[in-house]
């Protein structure tokens, strides 16, 4: 099921902000998409499946969810025979973060905001009293709509509140390879690069060593060091986030993908998929399928 890119129609008129909206349907249900405004969204009530990147969970009444720039993701609604289905409503509030950023930057530092935006490429899940006190700004939010300043002294506080990492659960990994792709020179770069051309082959931990041209035992310290990984949970986790990508966009089977992957044991690909992804790849795929 291959994401669609989605013009939000909110923001098609004006460049707006910011934009909070309530919306309510029948069920959840809507195509597996992405825009590049972020998404805050608080279900009033309906339960079901959210998928945001490469997550899959399911969602109650109360559940509160951000989500970040170009993300994939999707609620669906799951009838259940003995319970009468329930209306979905949601309370979303979605944000432009390149204009937030450029409206705020004339009036603070923006610095720690941007990297809030970059993190929440991830997924967030908002919990304890953080979730309680943001929904509680975000009904006073919708209720402004004609109070414009009031409207933007509460989206400031659910801001200040994002932006503190407490009692914020992330839904996805971070991609291994983001924090080195800045870097220009010296052995890291080079190293990554590597990986990044070679991770579907099968790469040895001596090849990894001579390419950042240090000794065995000295790469894995240094390896360790830089990543707070050994060099093969830092591979797979590479090799496993591409397969996820596989499982979501293409048709192939499953031993096909592992071998795409990097993969030549199936029964080692399973277990390194279920390790970071918390159930295996079939059951990832029917349930990104069963939304489709």
């Amino acid at each position: 099921m291959k994401a669609t890119y989605t013009l939000l129609p909110e923001f098609a008129p004006s460049q707006k902000p910011f934009v909070v909206k309530k919306i309510v349907r029948p069920y959840f249900s809507t195509d597996f998409h992405f825009h590049k405004e972020c998404q805050l969204v608080y279900v009033v009530s309906g339960s079901g499946t959210r998928i945001i990147g490469h997550s899959i969970e399911r969602f109650e009444e109360g559940d509160l969810t951000f989500v970040g720039p170009n993300v994939p993701h999707v609620w669906y609604s799951e009838s259940k025979p003995d319970e009468p289905a329930s209306e979905a409503i949601s309370l979303a509030l979605y944000i432009n973060p390149e204009l937030i950023c450029e409206h705020l930057s004339a009036l603070t530092d923006t610095q720690e905001l941007r990297q809030f935006f970059r993190e929440s490429e991830r997924g967030i899940r908002i919990c304890g009293e953080k979730k309680e006190l943001i929904i509680h700004i975000l009904k006073q939010m919708h209720a402004q709509q004609n109070r414009h300043v009031g409207m933007l002294a509460s989206f400031l506080q659910i801001l200040d509140q994002l932006v503190d990492p407490e009692e914020l659960v992330w839904l996805n990994l971070p991609d291994p390879m983001a924090n080195y792709t800045s870097q220009t020179s010296g052995r890291v770069p080079k190293l990554m690069h590597f990986i990044q051309q070679n991770f579907k082959e099968d790469i040895t931990l001596q090849q990894a060593a001579s390419v950042a041209g240090l000794q065995l035992h000295s790469f894995c310290r240094f390896f360790k060091t830089l990543t707070n990984r050994t060099f093969s949970d830092f591979l797979n986790e590479v090799r496993i986030g591409f397969a996820c990508k596989l499982l979501q966009q293409s048709d192939l089977p499953v031993t096909q993908i592992a071998l795409e992957c990097g993969y030549t044991n199936i029964s080692y690909f399973n277990r390194c998929f279920k390790k970071i992804n918390k159930m295996s790849p079939k059951v990832y795929r029917s349930a990104i399928v069963a939304k489709n």
